[in-house]
């Protein structure tokens, strides 16, 4: 097993990123503040979000198997069992080799028309957030270049499209 870090253009913000999550039975969404970095702050004070600030980012996970949210968070992720194969806190990585997909299949080997190699196109990835964990099995992701400028504008939208 390795952990490898998918550089996509983006960074999670390392002090609210205030992870969302909406979902159907297909796909996820998954709603965060990116790191916009500001020229003139002097490191005195800390930002706080609320739901009309700007930065955030959706990306769409589709054809998923399974995913968990929550533990652990920054302070703990040398509990998390692949921290010592490389997860690092506020990073986007992706398992190679993932014991977690391993156990699905085995799962589902017990169906009737089970394959394996339906297997080996999934992807496990890991968002590593400030105070939580998200971890999805799913065979894409895509980043929507299309957000509203405000998590809670987004979030209404996202839940528009899941239940049309």
């Amino acid at each position: 097993m390795k952990i490898k870090e998918l550089n996509i253009g983006l960074q999670i913000d390392v002090g609210a990123p205030t992870p969302t999550i909406l979902s159907s039975e297909h796909e996820v969404y998954l709603i965060f503040y990116v790191d916009k970095p500001n020229p003139n702050w002097n490191g005195t004070y800390v930002n706080v979000r609320s739901n009309s600030d700007d930065g955030i980012v959706t990306v769409k996970l589709s054809q998923y198997a399974q995913f968990k949210f929550g533990n652990p968070n920054d302070e703990a992720i040398n509990g998390h069992p692949y921290y010592k194969h490389g997860l690092q806190p506020y990073a986007i990585q992706e398992v190679l080799e993932s014991d977690w997909i391993e156990d699905l299949r085995h799962m589902n080997s017990v169906h009737p028309y089970h394959k394996d190699e339906h297997f080996k196109t999934y992807r496990h990835l890991i968002f590593f957030f400030h105070d939580t964990c998200f971890e999805i099995v799913c065979r894409n992701m895509e980043i929507l270049d299309n957000t509203e400028p405000t998590l809670k504008k987004e979030i209404k939208r996202i839940s528009e499209l899941i239940s049309a």
